[in-house]
């Protein structure tokens, strides 16, 4: 056995963590003689017993969010709650005079939750409804996951948690107070018999990429050898110049102290534009943004979790897929691709309307920074020649002569000039299971109908997620370094940039590369 332990920090995080952990749930079997789950539960889920004495499956994670994060989501839930007097935890003969406790008013469940928490079929999810990742939330944690911080509160306009630096010094606080590893951590570490990674979502645009930058620091002192995987979130959304600035770098900060001591940083963005046609999302609704990056990060880290994959071999540890990425120890940030193939390939065969199976990034582009339209771009971004080291592919397919057909047009895509590259690749007829918790955000083409080898027989997706180490990502580490070089004070500047220069030069080594040099 191989666990994994999941960090989700931060509301943005949260949404994602939510759609992921639902579709694992999604994978469980319940009946009696329905065939054994592809999925093994035992690297993402704990065993524990609950108050009535029944076996509990919970899954390995750690829960952050401010205050007012949680939504109506309660800490001890139906598993481990028990039913107490009115008068318990009051002192009995301390004190004779009347109390009177206040409380915050609680948030009241939406009719989804209502519906679930009565085992009844719960009603079709609205995105109006939707107002915390909770409301979507189909899964009971332990009540040890679930951590509030209440030093700020969520969306705060008095002492909002924006600055990289607030992040670092509420974690060092908190450290110091409590250390957050022993009292939140290592419970769930030690109950692992073996270890193979850490998994963290966290933002990387503001506090928590400093408080998540700590978290990595103080793990890696822990466990040196254990493989840490950093997904980044970042927000694509129009804002102020200022604003966009202030973001950036912050993600400086996150991408300098976190990319040295993380196995694989892979950054991810939701793009207003540039998406296919079969994606119809509203880009102001975190649920829809969430839940399409859930779909290409559930399914490239498919094979670390599943019994059997077909194809050229098989990843079964975080470890392995970053040392395949990480060509010649220098490239440790990957970028994030996804295509959601054609449901009914043959009927755009017979003369059909279809929109064609087009891949869409869900990472950094080949461009700088858009700063609200003032463009910051790295010169020689436009039209150099890129250089790919690794790919690692994983395609999800209704069949299994349908997955290979779709991994070998893949690779005829490959140019003459990345005949060098690694090439990973995972089949598997385990589709993506559209469940009642995720949005509607696929065109119908796309839709597999309910049945066949999926979570419960439900509607499905055929998917190919791609995990690139190339050059691509060397203009907007330039970019990021050039904001970095011009707005950060002089005690940080200069680490900073050596860190970044640094990531820069580890996709540089090994190739010639006609681009310009574009440090100022």
């Amino acid at each position: 056995m191989h666990e994994i332990i999941t960090l989700q920090l931060g509301h943005q995080a949260n949404y994602l963590g939510t759609h992921f952990w639902n579709t694992q749930e999604s994978y469980f079997t319940y009946a009696e003689d329905a065939s054994p789950s592809p999925v093994d539960h035992n690297v993402h889920f704990r065993p524990g017993i609950g108050v009535d004495g029944d076996e509990t499956f919970t899954p390995r994670t750690l829960i952050y969010d401010l205050k007012g994060g949680f939504g109506s989501m309660k800490k001890i839930n139906a598993l481990y709650e028990m039913e107490q007097d009115s008068d318990a935890g009051v002192p009995q003969g301390l004190w004779d005079k009347g109390m009177t406790i206040q409380r915050e008013p609680l948030v009241e469940p939406i009719e989804y939750q209502r519906a679930l928490d009565t085992g009844l079929p719960p009603a079709r999810l609205e995105p109006e409804s939707v107002r915390y990742w909770s409301d979507f939330n189909k899964i009971f944690y332990h009540p040890r996951s679930s951590i509030q911080l209440n030093q700020y509160d969520l969306n705060s306009e008095i002492m909002p948690f924006e600055s990289f630096g607030l992040g670092r010094d509420l974690f060092n606080q908190l450290d110091k107070e409590h250390d957050l590893l022993d009292r939140d951590f290592r419970l769930f570490a030690e109950e692992c018999d073996q270890m193979q990674g850490v998994q963290i979502l966290t933002s990387a645009e503001d506090a928590w990429g400093g408080f998540a930058a700590e978290y990595v620091a103080a793990l890696r002192d822990e466990y040196s050898k254990t493989g840490i995987m950093t997904w980044g979130l970042q927000d694509f959304g129009r804002v102020t110049r200022e604003k966009q600035i202030n973001r950036t770098v912050n993600l400086a900060y996150t991408l300098s102290n976190i990319v040295p001591l993380t196995s694989l940083y892979i950054p991810l963005e939701c793009p207003q534009s540039k998406l296919p046609g079969y994606v119809n999302l509203d880009p102001t609704l975190q649920w829809h943004k969430s839940a399409l990056l859930s779909v290409a990060v559930e399914t490239c880290t498919l094979p670390t979790r599943l019994r059997n994959t077909l194809g050229a071999g098989r990843l079964g540890k975080l470890d392995d897929l970053a040392s395949l990425l990480n060509v010649s120890g220098g490239q440790k940030i990957a970028t994030l691709s996804m295509t959601v193939h054609n449901a009914n390939p043959s009927a755009s065969k017979l003369g059909k309307p279809s929109v064609p199976d087009e891949e869409f990034g869900l990472s950094w582009d080949s461009g700088g920074c858009d700063f609200n339209g003032m463009a910051m771009r790295a010169r020689g971004a436009q039209g150099h020649k890129s250089h790919i080291f690794a790919i690692t592919e994983v395609v999800r397919a209704s069949d299994d002569s349908r997955a290979r057909d779709v991994a070998a047009a893949d690779t005829s895509q490959l140019s003459d000039d990345n005949h060098d590259a690694i090439f990973g690749r995972y089949l598997t007829s385990f589709t993506y299971p559209t469940i009642d918790s995720f949005p509607s955000i696929f065109s119908a083409d796309r839709i597999i109908p309910a049945g066949g080898t999926t979570a419960r027989g439900g509607q499905r997706l055929s998917v190919s997620a791609k995990l690139t180490t190339s050059s691509q990502v060397i203009p907007r580490l330039k970019s990021i370094k050039n904001v970095a070089s011009r707005v950060v004070g002089v005690d940080e500047r200069e680490a900073i940039l050596n860190d970044l220069g640094e990531c820069i030069e580890g996709f540089e080594t090994g190739w010639k590369s006609d681009s310009d040099d574009c440090d100022d």
